[in-house]
């Protein structure tokens, strides 16, 4: 079959049964020669034979003679083996005239395949791939086997390509130099023509594949790119074809291309082109939720917060389950209601908070709010992180702006007082009531408990450490202990409802407690309240506060840094 200007294997195919092989031909000399009929052989024959014996020695010479390099047509050696060839393929035709089958044909097919090679191996490849042509036309066939001169050399010989590889080179060059021409036509037929001689080229399918994608026809340049992975799976080259092939498919080349151009801008650096090149992507093709990505993460980064939110809620539209997509919508928003400096702090802050870097947090949080004082979130974090590291002077100052914006904020009230008495106890001492406040609410009873005894240890009157210190043994069913701890703490603060209450509750539960042992002494029989379910119980920050009628900080999005994503802006969205 040929394939538009290319009719290289075809002629297998089309061969008549008049055209019949070598094989076909000896056996039907044997034949003539048994009837006594081998005169009728064309006379031409023996100078044929002269012709191509001659063409042979000839490549044999330009084959042995070292250049250094590779060989090319205007050397000496192998422009008289070229010379020779095609004399010997004059000679071949003369003396087959006349005929439809036969040894001349044979001899024909012989010089025909000597003259492609000597083409082949000089690089001129037009004149190969006429020669290979011409031998395939006469009932030749190119196989996976190297076919050198008989005279030349075994160490040379037996590197001898093979003429599989020989015609595969001589078409490959020839589609590639049809495809340089913009012949997309004249190349598909040649790289197809190879695919007929080696059904796993990979050169013919990545070519054919880029031939129907560059002329629209993504749907087969997706199958041929697929075929070309399975014969390559690590073509990096034809899986980013492939990706984008489908990308076609799917969007339009109209998104395709603005996304891709978008891409490249953005890789450059071009910010303020990768916005408008991903927004002609997205309006292109509304499906396209990665065009909205892009466009969403460029506004953020460019510092245009309106944008940016509109594009995130369309990804968050297309998939509500996003979770990637909901975290930029709120730094978006974010940025919109408290400006895109201070916002920006802020969730550097959450990100240095979650990798466990206190004072860069810290120092985050303080940029946030001295950048818009109003933004309460950044606020309480720097007020929490101040705390956390020890520093109660400033940690009082922000709990107090805290409350002059939102007064009837318990959470801010309670951990006020906790950074008052801080200041007050001392530095060690306010040191150890943070490293149990921050055990304290990772769930860490062991290292709370430990935190807060050292901080009564150093500052007896420390009462905020004696109250946490009755909420751990109450948690524990050690309400005895809390009792007492309670007590001590309400001594310091006697106007305190909250140690005044927990107080009395613990004394009442160790007597009931007391009461159950006694009952239990009693025999079996013997009644008592049961036993207290929050034995063994592990410290919960809010449930205590609400316990004690105290308020934690609150564990909204914006203000848990568990709840945020460990880098506010990814390196590449997934």
């Amino acid at each position: 079959m040929a394939h538009g200007a290319v009719a290289l294997t075809g002629r297998r195919a089309a061969r008549s049964p008049g055209a019949a092989g070598p094989g076909a031909s000896r056996a039907l000399l044997a034949l003539l020669a048994a009837l006594g009929l081998t005169a009728l052989a064309p006379a031409a024959a023996q100078p044929a034979a002269e012709a191509y014996a001659r063409a042979e020695a000839a490549f044999v010479a330009a084959l042995t003679s070292d250049l250094g390099r590779a060989p090319t047509p205007d050397d000496a050696a192998w422009r008289a083996a070229i010379e020779a060839a095609d004399a010997a393929v004059a000679a071949a035709r003369e003396a087959a005239a006349g005929e439809a089958f036969g040894p001349a044909h044979d001899a024909l097919r012989e010089a025909l395949a000597l003259s492609a090679r000597v083409y082949g191996l000089t690089g001129w490849h037009s004149r190969a791939f006429a020669a290979w042509d011409a031998y395939l036309t006469e009932g030749g066939e190119v196989l996976a086997r190297a076919a050198p001169p008989a005279a030349l050399p075994a160490a040379l010989a037996a590197g001898f390509r093979t003429d599989l590889e020989l015609a595969l080179g001589a078409l490959g060059q020839l589609a590639f130099a049809r495809y340089q021409a913009g012949d997309l036509e004249g190349a598909q037929g040649a790289y197809l023509t190879m695919l007929e001689l080696d059904g796993a080229h990979p050169e013919a399918l990545r070519w054919l594949a880029r031939i129907a994608f560059e002329s629209g026809d993504t749907a087969v340049a997706i199958r041929i790119w697929e075929r070309l992975l399975q014969v390559a799976p690590d073509d990096e080259g034809a899986r980013f074809f492939l990706e984008l092939s489908r990308e076609r498919e799917a969007y339009g080349a109209a998104a395709s291309d603005a996304y891709r151009a978008g891409l490249r801008a953005y890789e450059a650096g071009d910010l303020a082109a990768a916005l408008p090149a991903f927004e002609r992507a997205y309006a292109a093709n509304a499906a396209f939720v990665q065009a909205a990505v892009w466009a969403g993460r460029t506004a953020l980064e460019l510092g245009r917060p309106a944008a940016a939110a509109r594009y995130w809620r369309a990804v968050l539209d297309a998939d509500p389950g996003d979770a990637r997509a909901a975290w930029f919508l709120e730094v978006a928003q974010a940025q919109q209601r408290w400006g895109v400096e201070a916002a920006n702090a802020y969730y550097a802050g959450q990100s240095a908070y979650a990798a466990g870097d206190l004072e860069a947090a810290r120092a985050s949080f303080e940029a946030a709010a001295e950048r818009e004082p109003s933004f309460v979130d950044a606020l309480v974090w720097a007020a929490r992180t101040s705390q956390e590291a020890g520093d109660a002077e400033a940690a009082v100052g922000y709990w107090e702006a805290v409350l002059r914006l939102d007064p009837a904020d318990q959470r801010a009230r309670w951990f006020l007082q906790a950074a008052r008495q801080q200041r007050e106890f001392g530095e060690r001492a306010g040191a150890a009531f943070a490293a149990g406040l921050e055990a304290y609410q990772a769930g860490d009873a062991a290292g709370a408990r430990a935190g807060f005894t050292e901080a009564v240890r150093l500052a007896p009157g420390f009462a905020a450490a004696w109250g946490y210190l009755g909420q751990l043994e109450f948690l524990a069913g050690d309400h005895a202990a809390a009792a007492e701890a309670y007590a001590r703490a309400l001594e310091l603060e006697p106007d305190n409802d909250d140690y005044a209450f927990f107080a009395q509750e613990a004394r009442r539960l160790a007597g009931v407690a007391a009461a159950s042992d006694e009952g239990s002494a009693a025999g079996p029989d013997a009644e008592g309240p049961a036993p207290d379910a929050a034995q063994d119980a592990e410290p919960d920050p809010e449930r205590d506060a609400e316990q004690n009628g105290e308020q934690d900080p609150g564990r909204s999005r914006e203000q848990d840094p568990e709840a945020q994503d460990p880098g506010w802006i990814p390196t590449e969205p997934e």
